[in-house]
């Protein structure tokens, strides 16, 4: 038996498919107002649609200078490329000031690659003396790593030469206990 068996009989009953049924009608209603909303905001020829273009006359049809054909929508569209002014496509690049010819042109670029090719030289110089000087300090850490090393070896040979003479003694005059 369960510790307050007597609470248990109000919360075993099985809802069934009510739950279920009611969220997919709410789900359902949900994203069908969403898409309305967006539909009646964009235009109101196009439900659910995801691009919509209007068709484009044939080549023959057109007139150069007739303005091009306005959509039938209600609201005009926010943005149209047509409202970009020409000009900005088509205006020459600014002119040369008075009095700077060709030569001065050349003369400032040859100026600046030699400027650059200094840097270069510089740039160079300079990796040459850190790489220079990392590999001494290199040269320098392994030349005190060895002698740490033959120091160390020399203390343990030392060591080991100790113990070996304890050893003898002791096997020549033993410990007694009695």
């Amino acid at each position: 038996m369960r510790p307050h068996f007597q609470y248990s009989h109000g919360f075993h009953s099985w809802h069934g498919p009510r739950r279920t049924v009611w969220f997919l009608i709410g789900a359902g209603t949900a994203t069908w107002w969403m898409h309305h909303k967006d539909a009646h905001r964009q235009t109101h020829e196009r439900y659910f649609g995801h691009c919509f273009r209007p068709p484009v006359p044939p080549m023959q049809s057109r007139l150069p200078d007739s303005p091009p054909p306005q959509p039938v929508n209600a609201e005009p569209p926010r943005w149209r490329p047509q409202d970009i002014p020409n000009t900005v496509n088509t205006m020459p690049p600014a002119p040369l000031p008075w009095g700077y010819p060709e030569s001065h042109r050349d003369r400032q670029w040859e100026e600046e690659k030699l400027k650059l090719q200094a840097i270069g030289r510089q740039a160079e110089e300079v990796m040459t003396k850190i790489s220079e000087a990392t590999l001494d300090s290199v040269m320098t850490t392994m030349e005190a790593l060895k002698l740490k090393l033959a120091e160390h070896r020399a203390q343990r040979e030392e060591a080991q030469r100790q113990l070996e003479e304890q050893l003898e003694e002791q096997k020549k005059n033993p410990h007694r206990f009695v």
